[in-house]
């Protein structure tokens, strides 16, 4: 938070009065002192005017892995899939070739990141920093379009509630 904050050379007090709280408790965030919720994450985020997922320390690259055989590996996998996707049966081995691909990548994942629960975080902001983003591209009235709009869908219970299990729907009758 703080390497961002300063590059885009803003102080203190700047973020604080940006979030409506005192430069002390931004210093303390910053300081490892205090742990913000996600909501406050959030504001921070926008306050800096950066993604959730870069304040939360993924800058979007992705690392290449140099060893040609796990390359080739990927690669082997990847029409595994794809011979999966279009309807073709596999073989055991080959399933379990893909189970185990997909189970080594999950770890590897959740290895690089404190918890589960700041992946489930990053995911979680990644579609209201996309919501953002587009926002900030929006004129005075499109803003104030937009704001009526989210407002308008906050009253509909079915967007509000959580959303049901999906379900098959029953076969039609002839």
């Amino acid at each position: 938070m703080r390497n961002i904050r300063k590059e885009k050379r803003m102080t203190l007090q700047q973020i604080a009065d940006a979030m409506g709280c005192s430069p002390q408790l931004i210093s303390q965030y910053e300081s490892g002192k205090r742990q913000p919720k996600l909501e406050t994450k959030k504001k921070i985020a926008t306050a800096l005017n950066v993604p959730l997922y870069e304040l939360m320390g993924f800058d979007g690259s992705i690392q290449v892995n140099p060893n040609p055989e796990i390359e080739r590996l990927d690669t082997e996998i990847e029409e595994l899939i794809k011979r999966q996707a279009s309807g073709e049966n596999l073989t055991k081995e080959e399933r379990k070739k893909i189970f185990d691909y997909i189970e080594r990548t999950k770890e590897s994942f959740f290895r690089t990141h404190e918890s589960v629960e700041s992946i489930k975080n990053v995911i979680e902001g990644l579609g209201e920093n996309v919501l953002l983003s587009d926002y900030r591209e929006l004129n005075v009235s499109g803003k104030t379009e937009a704001q009526k709009r989210i407002h308008e869908l906050t009253e509909i219970p079915r967007y509000t509630k959580p959303d049901a299990p999906k379900t098959n729907p029953p076969p039609e009758e002839q």
